[in-house]
């Protein structure tokens, strides 16, 4: 199945910001925050040099999202850059999908993050139909946490220490938070209501 996709590479246009494809040339800035160890940290992750992070971008670029354990994976850019990451990881059970995104440090507190997974929702939910979205967040990641609360995901599950960080070997604390494709479809009513920004 292959979301609608603008002619640039565009899955999805917020107020904003632009969600697309991928494309061999992101690596560098990707890099901008996939580098930091402040970052990876929270994605389970060593740091990334240039030649992993060529690599990686290529395969993501090339990648297709059709099955189980096939992930999506979109830059996001203002018009003049590319600021972050948003992805989709199609689970094994039916119609569930995982959301994750990362974005560099120094554009955080300006509610980009919030913005871009958003949109995501729509793709996974309106593109894809998708019954059911989660987040798995380390429960220290208190801004991706925000996030996930900001969406109206609910609190599902936490994970008591129940995996290691590689970054710094402490034995880490997982929380779920997830939504349903009914739930958000109603939330999005209430924000175009509102005036509020709707991904």
């Amino acid at each position: 199945m292959d979301v609608p996709t603008h002619t640039d590479g565009t899955v999805a246009r917020t107020p904003r910001l632009a969600l697309r494809h991928v494309r061999p040339d992101d690596a560098e800035a990707f890099l901008a925050w996939r580098s930091r160890p402040d970052v990876m940290k929270y994605l389970y992750l060593e740091p990334w040099t240039m030649p992993v992070a060529r690599e990686r971008v290529a395969t993501w670029a090339d990648a297709s999202f059709s099955a189980a354990g096939d992930v999506l994976t979109l830059a996001v850019e203002t018009p003049t850059t590319v600021i972050g990451e948003a992805l989709l990881k199609w689970a094994a059970g039916e119609g569930q999908v995982e959301i994750g995104y990362a974005f560099r440090p120094d554009v955080a507190g300006k509610g980009y993050a919030t913005e871009a997974a958003r949109a995501l929702l729509g793709i996974a939910f309106e593109d894809y139909g998708f019954h059911r979205a989660f987040a798995r967040i380390d429960a220290e990641n208190l801004a991706s946490v925000r996030v996930a609360q900001r969406l109206g995901m609910r609190l599902e599950a936490k994970l008591v220490e129940n995996d290691r960080r590689p970054a710094d070997g402490v034995w880490a604390t997982e929380v779920v938070y997830a939504v349903l494709a009914t739930e958000h479809a109603a939330r999005r009513r209430d924000w175009s209501r509102t005036g509020a920004r709707v991904g």
